[in-house]
């Protein structure tokens, strides 16, 4: 079962952000934390109590990069373009002049603005796939 501990070893560990930078106590780790706790479908630890905790320490990450301190994120969210709005994944490109063709494909047609943005980072996305492989389960219909 995931506890706030595991989320800051997460953090230390996978995140590689430092205790100065960071703080344990920091209100950003115990907040997204809890967000992520009330997000993820309490019913995947009857499938793999592994998944939840994974899916509850990667959404939370997923939040803190995106919601955390800027002094702390700003660099990483410049860099996976968290703040620019994206209204679809790329189905697409060429090279006449560097295009791309966005467009939702079927299975991603039921995303909500937040699964996009969970998509824009890596943490994001592990979430959606341990939440994705389980089918509706998560919230989707």
């Amino acid at each position: 079962m995931p506890e706030l501990s595991g989320f800051i070893l997460f953090i230390r560990d996978i995140l590689e952000v430092s205790a100065e930078s960071l703080p344990d106590d920091s209100p950003y780790i115990a907040n997204n934390y809890a967000l992520s706790l009330d997000w993820v479908n309490p019913q995947l630890v009857y499938i793999s109590p592994l998944f939840y905790s994974q899916a509850v320490y990667n959404l939370a990450a997923s939040f803190l990069i995106n919601y955390g301190p800027t002094a702390v994120f700003g660099d990483i969210r410049e860099k996976l373009g968290l703040n620019n709005f994206t209204a679809g994944v790329i189905s697409s490109s060429f090279d006449n002049n560097t295009g791309q063709t966005r467009e939702v494909s079927d299975a991603l047609k039921n995303l909500s603005l937040a699964d996009l943005q969970q998509l824009k980072d890596p943490y994001g996305r592990r979430y959606l796939e341990i939440a994705q492989q389980y089918g509706d389960l998560w919230g989707l219909s």
